[in-house]
């Protein structure tokens, strides 16, 4: 505290980590809070494609014979299960939970919960908003080859591999098929060779570092 400074790190952060923060000074005689400030943390859970998920959404339901409606939006067939939750303070919510296996194509689509709340004759209604993030190996891997055009022996093109990943794409590598044995020619997004009179035969192999690596080969392309 003589420096001014009172850094603090978390290790191991899991969801249970997700609340408001305040600081405090315990040093004595001085005790003191500051409920003015505060830093709020949310850690989420990693939604990795294949990996079963569930949400939950919940609304209060202060006229128990009378619930909200929970609807959902998602971006694929779903089930859900709903049911009415008493708290401790006995106030109580309807709890609405949807379980569903996400795939690639689902990263970055959103998610909608609504709440109708039955009003006299007419209703109110809210609603909150989330985006997937979907944790995914390399997809739609592909190989291109500049000029695109057959070329004469001892002439340049370039080798570019594309494919989409979640995180994206760390390692790109250049492989030839020579006889039946791929053999390892460059790393790299792009690779530049000479041509020769008997051209070749390439692919290309994308790694993220994802937990679960996958590898994705390229459709392999001829050069003449």
């Amino acid at each position: 505290m003589s420096q001014k400074n009172c850094t603090t790190v978390f290790f191991n952060v899991t969801t249970s980590y997700s609340d408001k923060y305040y600081f405090r000074i315990e040093s004595q005689p001085f005790r003191a809070t500051d409920l003015d400030k505060s830093v709020s943390i949310d850690v989420r859970g990693e939604v990795k494609e294949g990996t079963p998920v569930s949400l939950n959404c919940s609304a209060v339901a202060p006229c128990p014979e009378h619930p909200p409606e929970l609807t959902w939006t998602l971006p694929k067939q779903f089930t859900t299960e709903n049911q009415l939750q008493e708290s401790s303070d006995q106030t109580k919510s309807v709890l609405s939970t949807v379980t569903f296996t996400p795939s690639y194509l689902h990263h970055e689509k959103n998610i909608t919960c609504t709440s109708v709340y039955p009003v006299g004759a007419s209703n109110k209604t809210t609603e909150h908003n989330m985006m997937l993030n979907v944790s995914f190996s390399p997809k739609d891997t592909s190989a291109s080859i500049s000029p695109s055009d057959p070329v004469s022996v001892g002439s340049c093109v370039n080798l570019t591999c594309s494919s989409t990943a979640n995180p994206p794409v760390t390692t790109f590598t250049w492989f030839q098929i020579s006889g039946d044995k791929p053999t390892q020619v460059a790393s790299g997004q792009s690779y530049t060779l000479n041509v020769t009179v008997d051209g070749g035969l390439y692919f290309c192999e994308a790694r993220n570092n994802n937990k679960c690596i996958s590898v994705q080969e390229a459709s392999l392309q001829s050069l003449v």
